[in-house]
């Protein structure tokens, strides 16, 4: 697991996708640490997390013209800011079925670091940790489910965990957080 970057350089990578995005007037939904943040969960996030509909060569290259720099992965960006030395990585998750799109549907705005972005719902960020095989995920979908019983819709997250296959494993975590 890497380690916390600094919230000034994941504020500053955020504000990069945020514009590359927004100048090509597409969607997208902030996902993943900062998103639960969003959502009162304390913890150190690691990485911008951004679904968008495609990462193709336009938004890569509008990246680039923002000044994130593209890797190996074409999924994956960063951000280096000289005057620090350090680097923050975006993360691209691409909304390649419906119900990835129908995250990007129900993104509402938010403020994280600052910036004003779409942050997935919080059934959405059930959904997409309910899904995971990774230990991490678990515990995240139980602080999730605590912390965020205010804002979850019932019916709806279980009509979609049900059509993805997750319900057994939502159940089990909404257990744990009730205990």
């Amino acid at each position: 697991m890497t380690a916390p970057v600094p919230p000034e350089l994941l504020q500053k990578a955020l504000r990069k996708i945020t514009a590359a995005l927004k100048g090509l007037g597409r969607g997208s939904a902030v996902i993943g640490d900062l998103a639960h943040r969003s959502y009162g969960i304390p913890l150190e996030p690691r990485a911008v997390e951004v679904l968008v509909p495609a990462a193709d060569e336009t938004l890569l290259s509008a990246a680039r013209g923002e000044g994130l720099r593209t890797t190996d992965d074409a999924l994956l960006l960063r951000w280096h800011d000289a005057a620090v030395a350090a680097a923050a990585d975006v993360r691209l998750l691409e909304a390649s079925t419906p119900r990835l799109a129908r995250v990007l549907d129900r993104a509402r705005p938010a403020d994280i670091l600052g910036v004003g972005v779409p942050v997935a719902s919080c059934n959405d960020l059930i959904l997409l940790r309910a899904g995971s095989a990774d230990p991490a995920d678990r515990k995240m979908l139980v602080e999730l489910l605590r912390h965020g019983a205010g804002r979850i819709d019932p019916p709806l997250l279980k009509k979609e965990a049900e059509e993805a296959g997750v319900f057994d494993a939502l159940r089990s975590a909404w257990q744990e957080a009730r205990a």
